[in-house]
């Protein structure tokens, strides 16, 4: 436990000095480059890139922030694991690899960091070693594997221009922008690649927190953030992106009010706002979606963080319905959990209301498709319906669980999520001063401004009557297709059949025929020439032995 508490405290001041950093590089507009040449061939070097900004520096930021709180935290949750050590250090390696991922603008040192998240977070899924885990964690690599193979397609297509250094180019071919969007979508579980998502959250809390909100799924935006000045010279690809992250947007949302369990639905929230920061990337608007992802990161964590809580005192019951009342037995966590509730939902002058209110009046004051923008607003307003579907289960529902219970708050997880909540309420504000200057760059009319709030309210009291009526559990025959995020769960299988045919292909030829044929009539003859190979040598001694002796007798004579 103490290795927990250690590197909780380092984490944080790295945090704290990252921030200050990250603050100076911006305002000085100062920027490091540093370069190792380790090989030279063909005039294509391979180098290790470092290129430190100050996108860079409050990302790593963001990354010890949440590490440190997430140490904390583990050292309550975690307690009297089997394993205890091992997810330190688990967690420690991921951490790592995420690093080398943001400072890396080269493809070849961004394949080091991406591998090790793939692999590291398959380690952490399949943590409680059981089938089902074990399933979820093969989805969740095999999906990331399809990222790392066209990275690698890229890094081949890289060594023909002669440099994988991205930032040398100021044009590439669609080709392999195209491969570059793919590669993000594996990572942040766009559409068709969103199955791994809600299944990855068979790994422990603290990891979903870590791992699933802030670090792993960020990644495939921070990419695109920092190949923002290639992708943005072609105007159908940022149009795909579009509808990719509406598409994601819309079916994370709808499939959120359909699920039960509370870290899926958590889950599906997750992936809505990356459907909406790919969307606000696409519109040329990088630096918001970097705004969004950043403030994102901080209450859902904090969210990840609360239904941990309620998961671990309700004798690891993630049944949504089985829970009600919570208020009652844990004042302190469902306080937390309504702060990054209400942060997510945009209320105003909680953190997520500065990124969103900002993305959304982008949106209305863009020249853009009015069928999009209508869908972009109903996926707007399904974050609110389930959010207060979730709040309505914990707090007003009844309490379905067992008659004895030892429900309580706990202090060190309460103290980590503490920190949380302040940033959650005062981060958004803040990097809005910073970032932005607090300059007011969007004109609207007055409608227009209110519009949002209204249809908010509007779809509130929608979502209440559903609740109240008990509608909802009529709908549930819907459930089918909408729970199962529109059946791309049975996609999954189009995963194994490559797999399926590897095996059959071992079990043919390696072990089949060719074994026979190649490997056994090899041994064969190798084993018969052995044998000539012997007589040889025996024939050649008596051979030498007999030509020594003649020649001695011939002395002798």
């Amino acid at each position: 436990m103490l290795f927990y508490f250690l590197s909780g405290f380092l984490f944080f001041f790295l945090s704290i000095i990252m921030f200050l950093f990250s603050m100076v590089y911006l305002y000085l507009k100062f920027m490091v480059f540093i370069e190792w040449n380790i090989l030279f061939l063909n005039s294509v070097e391979l180098n290790y890139v470092i290129f430190v900004d100050w996108m860079s520096l409050i990302f790593i930021f963001l990354i010890f922030f949440i590490s440190s709180m997430i140490m904390f935290y583990s050292s309550e949750y975690m307690f009297g694991e089997k394993n205890l050590n091992q997810f330190f250090y688990l967690l420690y390696l991921f951490i790592i690899s995420m690093i080398l991922m943001i400072l890396s603008p080269s493809m070849i040192s961004i394949l080091l960091g991406w591998d090790g998240l793939g692999l590291i977070s398959f380690c952490l899924v399949i943590y409680y070693q059981n089938y089902y885990s074990m399933n979820c964690g093969m989805i969740t690599i095999l999906i990331n594997r399809m990222g790392d193979v066209m990275i690698l397609m890229s890094i081949s297509m890289m060594f023909i221009l002669g440099s994988w250094n991205f930032m040398n180019y100021n044009f590439i071919f669609n080709l392999l922008i195209l491969l570059i969007l793919l590669i993000s979508f594996t990572k942040s579980a766009q559409f068709p690649f969103s199955s791994w998502l809600p299944m990855a959250m068979a790994a422990p809390t603290p990891v979903s927190s870590l791992v699933h909100s802030s670090t792993l799924v960020t990644a495939g935006i921070y990419l695109l953030i920092r190949f923002n000045y290639l992708i943005y010279k072609n105007d159908n690809l940022l149009f795909y992106l579009m509808l990719t992250g509406l598409l994601t947007m819309m079916m994370a949302g709808i499939s959120a009010n359909f699920e039960f369990d509370m870290k899926k639905i958590i889950a599906y929230s997750t992936l809505s706002q990356l459907g909406l920061m790919m969307m606000i990337f696409s519109i040329k608007f990088y630096d918001l979606a970097f705004f969004h992802l950043i403030i994102h990161a901080m209450f859902k964590s904090m969210m990840f963080m609360c239904s941990g809580i309620f998961i671990h005192m309700m004798l690891n019951n993630q049944d949504i319905r089985n829970l009600g009342m919570l208020f009652k037995f844990l004042p302190l966590s469902v306080m937390m959990f309504m702060v990054s509730n209400f942060s997510l939902c945009g209320m105003p002058f909680f953190s997520g209301f500065f990124s969103k209110d900002k993305i959304l009046e982008m949106m209305i004051s863009l020249n853009m498709n009015f069928l999009i923008f209508v869908f972009l607003l109903f996926s707007t307003m399904l974050t609110l319906m389930y959010s207060f579907r979730l709040s309505y289960y914990l707090l007003i529902n009844k309490f379905f669980f067992f008659p004895f219970f030892l429900v309580k708050d706990n202090k060190i997880m309460n103290f980590s999520m503490m920190l949380l909540m302040i940033m959650s309420m005062i981060f958004g504000m803040i990097m809005n001063l910073l970032i932005y200057m607090n300059l007011e760059e969007i004109y609207l009319f007055k409608m227009e401004k209110l519009m949002i709030l209204i249809l908010l309210i509007v779809f509130f009291m929608i979502m209440f009557f559903l609740m109240k009526l008990l509608f909802y559990k009529k709908m549930m025959f819907m459930k089918l297709f909408f729970g199962n995020m529109w059946f791309i769960y049975n996609l999954n299988k189009l995963i194994f059949f490559p797999l399926n045919f590897i095996k059959l292909n071992y079990l043919f030829f390696d072990k089949g025929w060719s074994e026979f044929y190649f490997k056994n009539s090899l041994i064969k003859m190798i084993n018969l020439n052995s044998k000539l190979i012997n007589l040889n040598n025996n024939f050649l001694m008596m051979m030498i032995f007999f030509m020594v002796f003649m020649y001695f007798f011939l002395l002798m004579i």
